[in-house]
């Protein structure tokens, strides 16, 4: 979450954390307004997690690569211009999009990756879907809820809704798990 001087710049990440404790959003909301510091606390584990995390999102690249697909990575791209930066890459029709930003209002979002599919959208002959990397070998509510709302901006991005999004797990007998988007439109509606 981050205050501007008018509304709450929100992520899938808050979405999440408001349903599961409505007092942290309240937390972070005095943080994101400047009225308290954020804890500094750095715990070992999740760090250690975090680079796993991106260990296994290289990997994922690494293997969209060698199936001799061209990755586009916006990694260092930040705020607005990695939305813009974003759709450029979109329109022309990259392959592969890494660590893209989507917009939509105030809702805000990075997936891991975008995969360009041969269905036709806005952009042209083709579209995209969503792809997020997750360590865990069983798929969470809020993972799910996460990619509904980047699969909502992708939609609104490309000018079709995406029919599915991905979850490439590090299971080796099932990495890859797909979700209708339809099927939780609906919930991520009421939410928001």
């Amino acid at each position: 979450m981050r205050a501007t001087a008018s509304t709450a710049e929100l992520s899938a990440s808050d979405l999440s954390w408001f349903l599961g404790c409505r007092h942290r959003t309240a937390l972070d909301m005095s943080v994101a307004r400047g009225e308290r510091d954020a804890p500094k606390w750095v715990d070992p584990v999740l760090e250690l997690l975090r680079e796993r995390g991106f260990d296994h999102e290289r990997r994922f690249a690494d293997s969209l690569s060698s199936k001799g697909l061209k990755l586009h990575d916006l990694a260092g791209s930040i705020g607005q211009d990695a939305v813009e930066h974003s759709l450029e890459a979109m329109r022309s029709g990259s392959d592969v999009i890494l660590q893209p930003a989507l917009r939509n209002g105030r809702w805000f979002g990075r997936p891991d990756v975008l995969l360009r599919l041969d269905k036709p959208s806005a952009l042209g002959a083709w579209s995209y879907e969503v792809y997020d990397t997750k360590l865990a070998k069983e798929t969470k509510g809020g993972a799910v809820l996460q990619l509904t709302l980047y699969s909502d901006m992708l939609g609104l991005a490309q000018g079709a809704i995406p029919e599915n999004f991905h979850i490439v797990t590090p299971d080796p007998d099932a990495p890859l798990k797909t979700f209708r988007f339809q099927d939780f439109a609906a919930y991520l509606r009421l939410i928001r």
